[in-house]
């Protein structure tokens, strides 16, 4: 049956459409032809649709440099900023604790308040991720990050102003607005720019930003707690303001930096912005396909695999989201470590999952291979949460020491790196800018809602052991492994009823938006020709 199924997801591959297998045969190294040419899915779907190469790949390599420059750089300087200031909150808890000066004493937190604290500003976040997309592809990156930029800044500053939990909250939930476009629009933002087998590891960059700024919060938090008093507030207060001002400052440069199109870049060569347009094959991104499209959106609602992605996606990112916010807490409760000691050690956990990010992705873009580099991490982040599930169930009457536990939280960590893989693989299965903005916003959306649910894994109320939203974790990524192993299937099945139904694998818009954009880009060269 897998040979017969391989066979026939192969001929629909062959129209372009990218649906990808369970073989492991190229995890380790990238399957090649006998005459040593890349032999993957990836690859032949790439020969099959691009009309035209008359450049060298030294001059696509010197692209490359230049958008890893100019675009994944800025971007990453964005997500730091903006993961940085969304969750400050986990490394805010704890500065001051026990002492009449902590956030939770001032603001009079209770229950769960904090908890809705972190998790509320998701829901704008979720409600504004198709928006946030197509206002991206209607201003540009150039334009649309800074602005965002600029506006969340400016409540995030606001918030060491609040006195109650309702001030805390209000400004969390308008906090979600402009951070909602932040990682839906970077990987769609790639997506203008990058080949589906040069994303992974670009997209693993842009998240290792996380990682990144888990790791400055915390050295920031330590910092900053010293300054408690200083004109008249309180160490938390001086969080907000100085993450704030810091991102305001950052997106004068940022603007400078980011690129906007392929097709509209002035500070590309009228060469390089030729490579850049045609270097992608038919159903890529482009600037020039339609910015919304019903049909489109109604397709990829009723595609079974946009759900697939999506449940995959959220076991693991509750998962990740709730490590992130909560380990420097499990820390200090459960492993009793003081509070400067949790943050630092928590920086330590998320400083060596950034190489991680790195190389891993980058394996991945290698081999072509996008399966088992997903189940792989998720698989080995499991024994993490299950010592620490036996430790609760047996407080007291376990023999790991303290160190060892917290050893299982770089075990944790390794869940991470299966985000970019399981999202390079879901853009590559999306045709045309309408296609992505939905797609894409889909299954970032399980990051928003893992986002909510996360924060309620562990409430005050099971500390110090949480042993429920242990147990649940170990859930969580079991049920995400399960999901994730019927993408292909899910594939398959669309394209072969696409292809039934319109005699295309393809999406019929991403054939139409393929045809417009060589008209256009022939006009643009050709009146370019002219001026010269």
């Amino acid at each position: 049956m897998i040979s017969s199924f391989s066979e026939k997801a192969a001929a629909l591959e062959a129209e372009g459409v990218y649906i990808g297998s369970w073989s492991a045969k190229n995890v380790l190294s990238p399957r090649k032809d006998t005459q040593g040419e890349y032999d993957t899915s990836e690859d032949r779907i790439e020969r099959l649709t691009t009309v035209r190469s008359d450049w060298t790949e030294a001059e696509e390599r010197r692209l490359l440099r230049k958008l890893d420059a100019r675009v994944v750089l800025p971007s990453c300087i964005v997500y730091i900023l903006a993961y940085l200031d969304r969750s400050n909150l986990g490394n805010v808890k704890i500065l001051q604790s026990d002492t009449p000066d902590s956030l939770e004493t001032n603001l009079g937190l209770e229950g769960v308040e904090f908890n809705w604290a972190v998790s509320v500003s998701y829901f704008a976040v979720t409600a504004m991720l198709i928006p946030a997309m197509l206002m991206l592809k209607k201003l540009s990156a150039k334009t649309f990050f800074p602005l965002c930029m600029v506006t969340w800044a400016i409540i995030i500053m606001t918030m060491a102003a609040c006195t109650n939990s309702a001030g805390l909250i209000a400004s969390r939930v308008f906090l979600g607005i402009p951070e909602s476009g932040v990682v839906t629009c970077g990987v769609m933002y790639f997506s203008f720019w990058y080949k589906p087998r040069e994303r992974a590891v670009r997209i693993g960059v842009f998240y290792s930003s996380n990682s990144i700024a888990q790791a400055i919060s915390g050295f920031l938090a330590v910092g900053i707690d010293n300054l408690n008093g200083k004109g008249g507030l309180k160490s938390w207060q001086w969080v907000f303001i100085i993450e704030g001002a810091m991102t305001i400052v950052a997106a004068i440069p940022i603007y400078f930096l980011l690129l906007s199109f392929p097709e509209t870049s002035t500070a590309l060569s009228a060469r390089e912005r030729h490579i850049a347009i045609n270097r992608f094959g038919r159903g890529s991104t482009r600037h020039t396909d339609v910015t919304w499209n019903t049909d489109a959106f109604i397709q990829i609602m009723t595609r079974p695999s946009s759900y697939i992605f999506f449940l995959s996606y959220i076991c693991i990112a509750i998962a990740a989201v709730a490590q992130a916010t909560f380990l420097p807490t499990i820390l200090h409760t459960l492993l009793q470590f003081p509070t400067q000691k949790a943050n630092l050690y928590t920086a330590i956990v998320n400083l060596v999952a950034v190489p991680l990010y790195w190389i891993y992705p980058l394996h991945s873009d290698w081999t072509r291979e996008r399966m088992w580099h997903f189940i792989i991490p998720v698989l080995g982040s499991i024994p993490c949460y299950a010592v620490w599930t036996y430790t609760s169930l047996h407080p007291g009457r376990h023999t790991i020491s303290y160190i060892s536990m917290y050893g299982m939280a770089f075990l944790g960590q390794l869940l991470l790196v299966s985000q970019p893989v399981l999202l390079s693989y879901r853009s590559a299965t999306l045709y045309g800018a309408a296609e992505q903005a939905v797609g894409t916003s889909i299954a970032v959306a399980a990051l928003s809602i893992a986002s909510i649910i996360a924060p309620q894994m562990y409430p005050n109320s099971d500390a110090p052991y949480y042993l429920k939203g242990f147990t649940a974790t170990v859930a969580l990524l079991a049920g995400g492994i399960v999901c994730y192993l019927t993408v292909p299937f899910c594939l398959y099945f669309e394209a072969r009823r696409r292809k039934a139904k319109t005699g295309h694998a393809m999406p019929i818009q991403a054939v139409v938006d393929a045809e417009r954009s060589e008209v256009e880009t022939k006009a643009g060269e050709t009146k370019e020709a002219a001026a010269v």
